[in-house]
């Protein structure tokens, strides 16, 4: 993708998105949040894998550093400062890109499921346990569609259990059916997604009992690759292992969904020119 398309994109996108007026403050103003978010975005669309290599771009490239508001190039630590400043700002961003997915195709189908982001040295890492074995980090939880998108997605630390995060995953969303693995097996789950209109297709835990297997199984053993491929992508290709260099829960989290804003980013471009499928998004990064 050309710098300058991508310049493009990302204005589109955060613009799109309701930024909260700044109060009026005395000093010095500071970069504007929509400028802040804009180059947040950009960084993962252009592949930036850490905050020094943004600067040297911006340097390198003014006319990026015009085209995304920028007079002067902020300094490596005031970018790694908006991180954390706005989060909540980026998953704003996010949730409005998911919007925009489900009206370019509908969601029939959504798969739910966590993949570790392994981090040995970070005070916020906690020990946590995969079909691999335990691992010390956080986890990326995420609800992706028949394509293969995300739709939703959170980050937490290592220990933290899958099942009581579904209802949160599925939040204002859409579907027929809802798939899932045993780790989510529960009444509480089920109910989650029946209230949503769907139908629930998840594995049953045996450590539950033996009990009456659950309608529709074929599906989730033919689709649950969905959520697999996706695990795969956005963690080497797409994010490349930048959540490693950030400290903290809250930074990583924004590292993370600002590479899912990415991702969905060129999704939309690559399904308005008719190719709506997760293996001809994944060429930008390859």
């Amino acid at each position: 993708m050309a710098i300058v398309e991508t310049c493009d994109l990302v204005r589109l996108v955060v613009n799109k998105v309701v930024v909260p007026p700044e109060p009026v403050r005395r000093g010095n103003p500071g970069y504007p949040r929509l400028r802040a978010v804009r180059l947040l975005v950009y960084s993962k669309i252009a592949g930036l894998e850490n905050d020094s290599w943004v600067v040297r771009h911006l340097k390198k490239r003014r006319d990026v550093a015009r085209s995304l508001g920028f007079r002067r190039v902020p300094h490596r630590t005031t970018v790694g400062r908006w991180w954390r400043r706005y989060s909540g700002l980026l998953g704003e961003v996010f949730n409005w890109l998911s919007g925009l997915v489900q009206l370019l195709a509908p969601t029939s189908i959504l798969v739910v499921d966590s993949t570790p982001l392994a981090d040995l040295y970070d005070m916020e890492a906690e020990w946590g346990f995969t079909g691999r074995g335990p691992f010390r980090g956080f986890k990326l939880h995420a609800a992706v569609n028949q394509l293969g998108l995300p739709l939703r997605a959170v980050v937490t630390p290592g220990n933290r259990h899958d099942s009581p995060l579904l209802p949160s995953l599925l939040d204002d969303l859409e579907a027929d059916y809802v798939l899932a693995d045993a780790g989510y097996d529960s009444k509480e789950n089920r109910e989650a997604v029946g209230s949503m209109g769907a139908k629930p297709v998840i594995a049953l835990n045996p450590r539950r009992g033996a009990r009456k297997r659950p309608r529709h199984g074929r599906l989730l053993r033919e689709k649950r690759y969905l959520v697999e491929q996706f695990n795969s992508l956005v963690k080497d290709p797409v994010l490349k292992g930048c959540w490693i260099r950030p400290k903290g829960l809250v930074k990583k989290a924004s590292v993370v969904t600002a590479g899912l804003i990415g991702l969905n980013t060129t999704a939309i471009e690559s399904m308005l020119e008719g190719e709506p499928s997760l293996r001809a998004v994944s060429r930008h990064w390859l």
